[in-house]
């Protein structure tokens, strides 16, 4: 798996290609907590290129947003496929987070 890491206007956009599995998952965890140990507080997840996103990697992202919460920032998800929100729909976790189907909409709103 490969993430690409951008900034633009405040906000850091996460884009991981491949699937967050339980295998490529522990060095996302790794770059999201020294992300978030640096000062890092806006976080948006372009999902738009997983394929495959298990309860472990569901698990990973509430605990990201709980731990932005806890430091005064905040998340969003944007232009996952219908797969992957299916599954964080199913789990019952969309709720907790602000969706965008495209990563244009969601920077706008975390920019705003």
């Amino acid at each position: 798996m490969r993430i690409r890491e951008e900034v633009i206007g405040g906000v850091t956009v996460l884009t991981p290609h491949g699937d967050l599995d339980i295998t490529t998952l522990p060095a996302f965890e790794a770059r999201v907590r020294d992300l978030v140990d640096g000062g890092t507080r806006l976080l948006l997840w372009d999902l738009s290129e997983v394929g495959v996103l298990p309860s472990t990697a569901a698990g990973f992202l509430l605990q990201t947003a709980r731990r932005l919460k806890d430091v005064g920032g905040r998340m969003a998800l944007s232009g996952g496929s219908p797969l992957v929100m299916g599954t964080l729909r199913t789990m019952g976790v969309l709720a907790v987070f602000r969706t965008f189907g495209t990563r244009a909409e969601g920077l706008r709103a975390m920019e705003g």
